[in-house]
């Protein structure tokens, strides 16, 4: 009989007194039009995920499918200097739970620290890329050896490579240097567009 009842105080143990946790979310990066929201790993203890919903201002992002074990997401089409109210809705076999509600507001144009680069294939790399690492620190801006959910923008003159691979798969601008030293230069976000450099072998 008392193994019985320690089997009943187990399974209470189990599944009555581990409940799953609701999510932590937190704004991660910010630009103009954009923004990466990042949050902690899911405690579930023995419910499964079933899906992982983003609301904008209390409406659900539809087209954005986050995928199981992504602890991220960044959205773009943003307005520019905004506020904005973001939250996250983890459904689970144990019902929906609904994480902390972040407010942002998105840069004005003159706010250029929100820039996030990394570096693609140069003709000469050198001084080129220290030269455009000391207009980063001027600006307050960021760089990293890798592109990553944080990257704004890839600088490059030549397609190819490893992290120019990355950037289009992530769908993240490929610009020419004088993108950077032109926002400098005016203190303004630029537009990318006419910045993108053009990969010749791709429209013969």
């Amino acid at each position: 009989m008392q193994e019985f009842w320690d089997l009943q105080e187990s399974i209470l143990d189990t599944f009555g007194k581990q409940t799953p946790e609701p999510p932590v979310l937190r704004v991660k990066n910010v630009t103009q039009t954009s923004l990466t929201l990042e949050w902690d790993a899911l405690v579930l203890q023995t419910a499964k995920l079933r899906s992982l919903d983003i609301y904008k201002n209390g409406q659900k992002l539809s087209q954005h499918h986050i995928p199981v074990g992504t602890n991220f997401v960044k959205l773009s089409g943003l307005d520019v200097d905004q506020v904005y109210e973001f939250h996250v809705v983890a459904k689970t076999s144990a019902g929906a739970l609904t994480s902390n509600t972040v407010q942002v507001r998105t840069h004005k144009m003159d706010n250029l620290t929100g820039i996030n680069v990394a570096f693609g294939a140069f003709e000469e790399p050198e001084p080129l890329i220290s030269d455009l690492k000391m207009i980063i620190g001027k600006i307050n801006a960021k760089w990293s050896g890798e592109v990553n959910s944080d990257t704004t923008h890839l600088l490059a003159q030549l397609p190819g490579g490893r992290n120019y691979e990355q950037a289009l798969q992530m769908s993240i601008p490929v610009v020419k240097p004088e993108w950077l030293v032109q926002c400098e230069r005016t203190g303004r976000i630029q537009a990318a567009l006419p910045y993108y450099i053009v990969n010749v072998s791709q429209n013969d």
